[in-house]
């Protein structure tokens, strides 16, 4: 069973799961441009999988920015097959990207191989027809196990068929995202704790520990 589920049905789970995100900052872990270490799936599986370890996460995600949906599915494999966290992945999401063909290839080529939390990340307002236009990918999601968190600059803070990515908590289910580095201030209702964006460029490597911890 997803571990979301109870939260996306308007239950409450025990304490918040913790999902930073530090796909990309990995990369200054192995000390390789970022360019060359997203080429690398294989080292890219090993040093989540070894992060994933050493930090305790509780929800991995495997990526930042949008990539093939085949390579995504690839490199989720590849870490499902040597640690047992919950995977996530990121997709931009319908509003954003304008094609939800693409939106959809690329939502379920991750949860079908694996990623049992997809966060879809929107960077433009939501318009009043939003549900009406990603309620097939949310049906997607769900048909899969796989439990949406949508991020986006004004999300409806209602149940519905994802969990919505909130600033400051609320009392109905949620998630929470932080500013990297910040510490968060979670509530009863809050079922996954995340940052708004990648560590990179805002954290240094020796400190993911202790921003990890603020969560």
């Amino acid at each position: 069973m997803n571990a979301l589920e109870p939260a996306l049905a308007g239950g409450t789970l025990e304490r918040p799961l913790l999902a930073p995100r530090f796909a990309a900052l990995a990369a200054e872990v192995e000390e390789l441009p970022l360019e060359a270490f997203l080429a690398d799936l294989g080292r890219r599986a090993r040093i989540y999988a070894d992060l994933a370890r050493s930090l305790r996460v509780d929800v991995l995600f495997v990526n930042d920015a949008d990539e093939e949906p085949d390579v995504l599915a690839d490199l989720l494999q590849r870490v499902r097959a040597t640690v047992p966290t919950t995977l996530g992945a990121v997709v931009t999401g319908p509003a954003t990207r304008g094609d939800m063909p693409s939106v959809l290839a690329a939502a379920r080529a991750v949860a079908e191989a694996g990623a049992e939390v997809v966060l879809v990340r929107e960077t433009v307002p939501l318009a009043d027809n939003y549900p009406r236009l990603s309620n097939p990918l949310w049906g997607s999601l769900k048909f899969f196990r796989a439990v949406g968190v949508l991020l986006a600059p004004n999300p409806l803070a209602a149940p519905g068929p994802y969990l919505p990515c909130l600033s400051v908590a609320a009392d109905v289910s949620h998630a929470l995202a932080v500013a990297p580095g910040a510490a968060s201030a979670a509530g009863r209702a809050t079922a996954l704790i995340t940052h708004t964006e990648d560590l990179a460029g805002h954290v240094p490597v020796r400190e993911l520990q202790a921003a990890i911890a603020r969560l």
